[in-house]
């Protein structure tokens, strides 16, 4: 039998697909959020049909019960990055020619930054918290990015399709699950984050996470072949009956997410080291205007214990402060601690930065004010009413 030098990979699919989606396919880039059971048989698919394009996010790391689920990792990965292991497989699968899958440890909102939604093509969310998906779901509307988005629980599997045409969004992943925070680890009272120690397991066999990652991989591949049947619908497997389901949705007129469509950004060279008053200096200089930055959340600095009034010193953003520091290590230790208020907080703690803010953190770089370098801010302009608004996304250099 005669072997070509030039390997066809591909044969048997280009019979299927049309070579236009193919030349797709080798072009486009994906943003893979989360490495989990669902994410690795996603990505095992996608990287044989070609892609080779692919950035990769997860903050945790690969434990013994994931090896059950889970066609890219091995015993002795046990311990490691997620998101780092499953680069290094894939760009070792990938029949792409020239491959480029990039593995990123760390946490999207806090950690990444969202400015990598913007320098993708299609984002795909693989991940299991409801807070996360909304999130994503989000900021995939105001860029103007396909987004598809799996779940599986026990024998059931749901999978979801949304994007936008040239009119914008008609609907979104909030259809579905709502409006409103889903953060469901922040305490009522203080703002902070519950420390559950008994954080359940979502129930689930192999089955169900392949499922998930071939109907995922599959819906991609029609929509880069024009012919998606799940646009702007979720379809719910149920394993048990072997019954499928197709809901579509209506729009939601009290989402505003919608209106937000195709945020307009302006990219903004950003040497590596720079301090905070030359950022805000540069951007006063490419708008002309005098600019209030807003910070992607609140940084809180130092506040005082509630048992003791001592200072506790934080550098943290607040959404990644744990309610039960709000008490200092020697009263939290004490046998007559108690979660009684019995001081003022006296909070230390940044929202927003202009040029006339204390010289201290104007002279700060952008990371220790839990800036992520691939971060999109926000900013108002001052100097006319009503008041213009702009969108800076950070490049480094």
């Amino acid at each position: 039998m005669k072997i070509s030098n030039t390997p066809d990979y591909f044969n048997r699919q280009d019979l299927v697909l049309e070579k236009e989606t193919g030349d797709k396919i080798k072009k486009t880039s994906l943003l893979v959020i989360g490495a989990g059971a669902g994410g690795n048989e996603l990505l095992k698919n996608l990287v044989l049909m070609g892609f080779g394009h692919m950035t990769i996010i997860d903050f945790d790391y690969i434990e013994d019960s994931n090896l059950s689920k889970s066609t890219l990792f091995k015993k002795e990965d046990i311990g490691k990055s997620k998101a780092l292991v499953a680069a290094e497989r894939l760009n070792e699968y990938a029949l792409h020619d020239n491959p480029s899958i990039i593995g990123i440890h760390g946490n999207l909102i806090t950690e990444v930054g969202k400015g990598i939604i913007k320098d993708h093509d299609i984002v795909i969310c693989c991940v299991d918290t409801m807070n996360a998906r909304a999130y994503i779901n989000d900021w995939c509307v105001r860029l103007a990015k396909p987004f598809f988005e799996m779940g599986f629980e026990n024998f059931d599997v749901n999978i979801s399709f949304f994007c936008p045409n040239e009119n914008g969004f008609q609907v979104c992943l909030r259809e579905q699950i709502g409006q409103g925070n889903f953060d469901s680890n922040r305490n009522s009272c203080s703002g902070y984050k519950k420390d559950d120690k008994n954080l359940a397991k979502i129930p689930t066999i192999q089955f169900t996470a392949a499922l998930a990652g071939v109907l995922i991989a599959t819906e991609i591949v029609k929509f880069l072949n024009g012919n998606s049947s799940l646009k702007n619908k979720t379809l719910f497997f149920y394993g048990r009956t072997f019954e499928t389901l197709i809901i579509s949705y209506m729009p939601d007129l009290t989402c505003k997410i919608h209106e937000e469509f195709n945020l307009q950004t302006i990219e903004v060279d950003t040497p590596e080291n720079i301090s905070l008053k030359q950022y805000i200096d540069n951007l006063q200089k490419i708008t002309n205007d005098k600019i209030l930055l807003k910070l992607p959340e609140t940084y809180v600095i130092s506040a005082k214990c509630h048992g003791c009034g001592s200072e506790i010193v934080y550098e943290k953003r607040q959404s990644i402060i744990y309610d039960y520091e709000r008490w200092c290590t020697h009263c939290r230790e004490s046998e007559n601690f108690t979660e009684q208020l019995n001081f003022e907080r006296n909070v230390n703690e940044i929202s927003e930065l202009h040029e006339n803010c204390e010289g201290q953190i104007l002279n700060r770089k952008f990371d220790s004010l839990g800036i992520p370098e691939n971060e999109i801010l926000f900013a108002t302009g001052l100097n006319e009413f009503p008041p213009k608004y702009y969108h800076f996304k950070n490049k480094l250099i």
